[in-house]
């Protein structure tokens, strides 16, 4: 049986146009604004931190929590940040980039975080954008594109938990059960599954087409290059590997394997500290989302 009620679906024998919105998207909230913005400046490494200030202003709750993850352990400062421009000096701007992005984006997910189950995708997405964090810079590539590109590579699966949560829920109850195809089962129930449903999303945001194809391709790339693909792909892998898996299914390589294609000075070591790297991931989910019923 299809998600609640929608528009006639279209053939799902091939994908819809990328400028047609999926009707499995047709009812999802608007992304915080002042995310968009920011997800604008990406490619602006000289963005004023004036600019950057203003921007977070528009939102004073978006800036309140900004503040709090900026005053909590996981950062360890030694005098409290008491606005945001003090939290721009001080952490610098790509850090508060990517904290408000984790913010909105924790915000917009809230409302499918207390179904049961559910809450591993969320999770997912964080570690993904982390590991993506650590690999960019091993390979001495833009950390803040690539946390931001991980982070995202599952929006439509996001979006689609926030307009179906329930639903959602199940088809993930019987995937598990029946070791179906999580793609799959996705096109049957939505029309879509949640790679084209990004992609589209990503489009839709204007992101840069390289976040579009690690959105796009994550599932069936191969980690070769140190491309925002190859990047993404690998983060996304390790992620399963180490525990912040969405289905009961981890990786069947090794650390070591999935980065082993990867231009890494040193791969041994970087694999080495990405095995060891889920406690750090779990401090940081419990600091971004402290109020969340973990399932």
């Amino acid at each position: 049986m299809k998600a609640s009620a929608h528009p006639p679906a279209p053939d799902t024998a091939a994908p819809q146009s990328e400028e047609k919105r999926p009707w499995a998207l047709h009812a999802l909230p608007p992304f915080p604004a002042v995310a968009l913005q920011l997800m604008s400046l990406l490619d602006d490494t000289d963005a004023p931190i004036k600019k950057i200030v203003s921007l977070l202003r528009i939102d004073p709750a978006l800036s309140a929590e900004i503040l709090r993850v900026s005053n909590s352990a996981l950062y360890g400062l030694s005098r409290r940040i008491d606005n945001i421009s003090h939290a721009v000096v001080v952490l610098g701007t790509e850090v508060v980039k990517r904290l408000a992005l984790t913010v909105a984006l924790s915000r917009f997910s809230r409302s499918f975080m207390r179904v049961h189950g559910l809450r591993v995708c969320w999770d997912h997405s964080v570690a993904c954008a982390l590991l993506a964090e650590e690999l960019a810079q091993a390979m001495n590539q833009p950390r803040d594109r690539a946390y931001t590109a991980g982070l995202l590579h599952d929006i439509g699966r996001l979006a689609l938990l926030t307009c179906y949560p329930v639903e959602y829920n199940n088809l993930f109850v019987v995937a598990r059960e029946n070791d179906f195809d999580e793609l799959e089962c996705e096109w049957e129930l939505f029309d879509v599954d949640h790679c084209a449903a990004g992609a589209w999303l990503a489009r839709h945001w204007n992101l840069p087409e390289d976040f579009v194809e690690a959105i796009s391709r994550h599932h069936d790339a191969e980690p070769i290059d140190a491309s925002l693909l190859s990047i993404v792909t690998a983060a996304h892998h390790v992620a399963n590997r180490i525990g912040f898996h969405v289905l009961d299914v981890p990786s069947d390589k090794s650390v070591a394997e999935i980065l082993a294609r990867l231009p890494l000075p040193d791969s041994h070591a970087t694999a080495e500290k990405l095995e060891g790297f889920a406690d750090s991931i779990r401090g940081s989910l419990a600091t971004f989302t402290p109020n969340a019923r973990r399932a």
